[in-house]
């Protein structure tokens, strides 16, 4: 018959190659266990997620589509095989030009691109200058009249536009959600 002190020897084995011996508690009679069932060892798989959501970089995507948007219409409407300051064609009910078009176009693009790649600076940087271009634009809209048929209450919606997207950039938070899920193998 085992003692008790036999028994706990008997069930203690080591686990793994740490040298940890895994704590069992005395017993006061001896009890014949198989080891195999005293040391099952569980092993769990950590799996980690994380979902990003950027508010800031749609708002200005949703700038640069509508930008892209009116300036493709204008290129449409004004065309590109004759001289790019005339026709003159109304979008949205302002005039434009294919020279406002393609700035209107590229800055458009250019913003979609910093809305897809979620970066701030880059939106900050372009909200910027479609800011300082557009406010020179809306003080000496005489001086585009000819090539560019701008008028100032474009100029001005655009100056707004860019400061949507700078503040935007700047003030609106992103929401990073992290999630760990474990399952035993």
């Amino acid at each position: 018959m085992y003692t008790e002190h036999e028994v706990v020897q008997e069930r203690v084995q080591p686990v793994a190659t740490t040298g940890y011996r895994a704590p069992v508690a005395s017993v006061a009679e001896p009890v014949a266990v198989p080891i195999a069932e005293v040391h099952q060892e569980v092993h769990q798989v950590a799996r980690s997620s994380q979902q990003r959501f950027a508010v800031d970089s749609v708002i200005v995507g949703v700038v640069g589509l509508a930008l892209a948007v009116i300036g493709l219409l204008a290129i449409t409407r004004a065309g590109v095989h004759g001289p790019m300051d005339a026709p003159v064609v109304k979008v949205i009910g302002f005039t434009h030009t294919a020279t406002l078009g393609l700035i209107e176009a590229g800055m458009g693009l250019v913003l979609l691109i910093c809305a897809a790649s979620t970066s701030r600076a880059a939106s900050i940087f372009f909200g910027l200058v479609l800011g300082v271009g557009s406010l020179i634009g809306a003080l000496q809209t005489a001086s585009f009249d000819r090539s560019l048929a701008l008028e100032s209450g474009l100029a001005w919606l655009a100056v707004i536009a860019a400061v949507v997207v700078v503040l935007a950039s700047f003030l609106v938070p992103r929401v990073v959600t992290r999630s760990t899920s474990y399952t035993s193998v």
